[in-house]
């Protein structure tokens, strides 16, 4: 519960952090708090989006995006094989019966000894 209301805390704290930035560079506050304006270049310029810089931001997110689920689909695929292989490996070797909602397809599965009770005899 405490990481949870330090994470809570440090979210508020960015939130607010990128809403003042937001309202500085648009001019808001500058009666209030005066806010040094370094260049008004705008290839210089981190406050002022151009349409190149835009779309090279899109792509690069879309990019780690397309890349971050690739990933995860193929770790998922490669954790469902190697828990596979692992309870065909313990039905075969203990004949324990593997974790409901799973299936397996086990070769001469007829010829393994049916488990009655709580102990195999």
């Amino acid at each position: 519960m405490r990481r949870l209301i330090i994470f809570g805390v440090l979210l508020i704290i960015l939130i607010t952090g990128g809403a003042l930035t937001t309202l500085f560079l648009s001019g808001e506050f500058s009666s209030n708090i005066p806010v040094l304006t370094t260049t008004v270049d705008p290839d210089a310029s981190v406050a002022i989006v151009q349409n190149w810089k835009a779309e090279q931001l899109f792509l690069f997110i879309g990019f780690v995006i397309f890349n971050l689920v690739g990933i995860a689909l193929t770790l998922a695929i490669v954790f469902w094989l190697l828990d596979r292989s692992q309870q065909n490996t313990a039905l075969r070797e203990t004949g324990k019966a593997p974790n409901a909602g799973t299936t397996l397809a086990v070769k001469n599965a007829d010829q393994i000894p049916a488990q009655t009770g709580s102990s195999r005899t």
